[in-house]
Formats: structure tokens, sequence, C-alpha cells
């Protein structure tokens, strides 16, 4: 038998380099982080002819090319945003895992000292205005939340909202816990049954409930984002949370104060990479910074009833004064926004 390759040269290997595992990042010059890995592109909105695979002319499909794809915010590339915190599925399951065990311990320990039976009427009537219709509040963020998230136009900024929204969540799930526990103790009181009313018809709350709504019906994506992230999250956040566990403190409501404080702990993580995002977008263009301070321009005036209202409500417990809590207050607003070159005076 001859051997038909002999004397023949062997086929030359090509020098064009092979794609890489992680070539849809382009060319990024090192490993990407798991956080990337599991965050990057996963939008499936954001490409082809129309966002959904539906006729053109669908809802669905003309709802995110008007609201979303319409939007005055303008990036090279939105992909190249960071959650500073990193946070992925598997790191927020356990660190809400290890938040949740530390206020189950609360409620224990508290529930067996009859924590709440030893609560003098003041608090208890502190607590039925201020802290149990706060779940009204946070199933609003939560909607709002919710929006930021289903229109992102890029999946970093989808995931921390997705987050965020689940942080509301958690909020609403404590505080109706909550108002159980103290339904069951003072059943002579009316907690559990009259935070609607309270929500609806409490001259203090009103300015905050009609924040709440307004910002449900922005629509536009960039609106929507101002009147959530730079208003009324941040500006409630900052009251019945920060402020609120305070004046908890101080009213002898010990085991709520520590519940906000812990709740508190989320707030902050949302405002770190709304924080990160006004930079993001002011480092992509001195005309996104247009963008957002006509937007907060315009919804400033909501976001300063919320700190007067809200003020008052929270110092009729005592503790610090409205005209403090509302400085303190204002003061933390303007630490989120006044980085990007955003002011949050009212004109």
């Amino acid at each position: 038998m001859t051997d038909q390759s002999a004397g023949t040269e062997p086929a030359p290997r090509s020098r064009r380099r092979g794609l890489r595992t992680w070539s849809a990042f382009g060319e990024l010059g090192r490993r990407p982080t798991e956080y990337e890995i599991v965050t990057h592109n996963l939008n499936h909105t954001t490409t082809g002819a129309t966002p959904l695979l539906l006729s053109p002319d669908a809802h669905g499909n003309r709802w995110l090319i008007e609201h979303r794809d319409s939007s005055a915010l303008a990036v090279p590339d939105w992909d190249a945003f960071r959650d500073p915190d990193a946070v992925t599925y598997g790191s927020y399951v356990t660190m809400q895992d290890e938040q949740e065990t530390y206020v189950e311990g609360l409620l224990e320990k508290f529930d067996a000292e009859y924590h709440d039976a030893t609560m003098p009427a003041a608090t208890l009537d502190f607590l039925a205005r201020a802290m149990t219709p706060t779940r009204f509040l946070a199933h609003g963020q939560q909607m709002l939340s919710a929006y930021v998230q289903q229109l992102a136009p890029t999946s970093y900024l989808a995931t921390a909202a997705t987050f965020q929204t689940a942080d509301q969540l958690r909020r609403v799930q404590l505080v109706s816990y909550r108002t159980t526990q103290l339904a069951r103790t003072h059943p002579d009181r009316s907690f559990g049954s009259a935070e609607r009313a309270v929500w609806e018809q409490d001259a203090d709350w009103r300015p905050v409930r009609e924040a709440v709504e307004h910002a449900l019906v922005e629509f536009d994506w960039d609106r929507a984002l101002v009147a959530t992230q730079l208003v009324v999250k941040p500006v409630a956040d900052l009251l019945f949370l920060d402020e609120l566990g305070r004046q908890l403190a101080a009213a002898g409501a010990t085991l709520d104060a520590m519940i906000a404080e812990n709740l508190a702990r989320d707030a902050r993580r949302s405002r770190h990479w709304t924080g990160a995002l006004l930079r993001f977008l002011a480092d992509a263009g001195e005309s996104n910074v247009k963008v957002l301070q006509r937007h907060l321009s315009e919804w400033a005036p909501r976001g300063h009833a919320m700190v007067e209202a809200g003020s008052r409500l929270l110092a009729g417990a005592g503790g610090r004064p409205a005209g403090a809590i509302a400085e303190s207050v204002r003061a933390g607003w303007r630490d989120l926004v006044a980085p990007a070159g955003l002011a949050m005076d009212q004109l």
C-alpha cells in the first residue's frame, strides 16, 4: 500500500484567533467578574427592529418604543453601567437571609419580653399613625421600582431595580407582621384595620400619598426614573426609615426602631447605585444633566412637600423637632443628587 500523504506539506494553521469565552464583552482586557458574567446583556428587548417578538403594532412594542426607546437620556453604551455593590442573585439571597435571621431573632426576643404590652399609650398612638401605615407607602414604592426595572435599557440597571423591588416587598411583609403583632396584643385598638384611612385621609400623609400616585403615572422611563429614584424613594426612605427609626427609639418603641434601622440598610444600597447611575449619566454628556435637572425641578416641589408634612408627622412622637428632621432629610437628599451636578432646591 502506498502512503498517499508522503511528501506533502501539512495544511498551514490559521493565525486567526478564535472567539474567547467572554467575547460578548468585547475587548474588556480582563476576565469579567462573576457579577458581570451573570448580569451582562440579558435584556432581549433592546435588539431587533421591534422590542418584542410580536407585531410592530402590538401594544407592548408601541409602549417600549414610546416610553423607553424614545427617552431623552442618551449614553454610548448602557451596558457600561455597573452597580457599585455588584449585587447578584446569589449574593442578594445570602445577604437578605442573614438580615431576616437577625430580624426574626429580634421579634422572638422582644415578644418573649412582652415588649408590645408594656408600651405606653402615646407610643402606640404614634405607631398607629406613623409606622403601621407605611405598608401602603412601601407597596407603592414596590410598584414604582418594578416599573423602573421593567423599562430599564440595560440588564445592569434592571437587576439593581429588581433587588430594590424585592427590598420593598420585604418591608411590606415586616410592617404587616408587626401590625398583626400589635393587633393581637392590643385588640381594643385598630391596628390592621385603620391604616388605610390614615394613609388616605391624614393631612400629613397626603403629600406623601399624592407623590406616590403621581409617580405611578409617569410612563416615560427618564421621568419615572427621576420621580422614583431621585424624589419619592430617597425622600420617603430618609423620612420613614432613618428619621422614623430615631423617633421610634425616642418614643420607647425599641423593636420597631431596630427593624427600621435594618430596613434602612436596603435603602442606603438603593441610593448607592442610584448615585452611581447619576454620575454615569452625567459623564455621558451635559445633555443628560439638563434632562435630569428639568425633570427634577418639576418634581422637587412634591419632594419638599413630602419633607415638610413627613417631618410634622414624625415630630408627633417627641424626640427631634420637625425642623431638625426636615433639615436632615434635605441634607441626605442633596447628598444624592449634588455629585451629579443636580439641585433639588425649590425654584
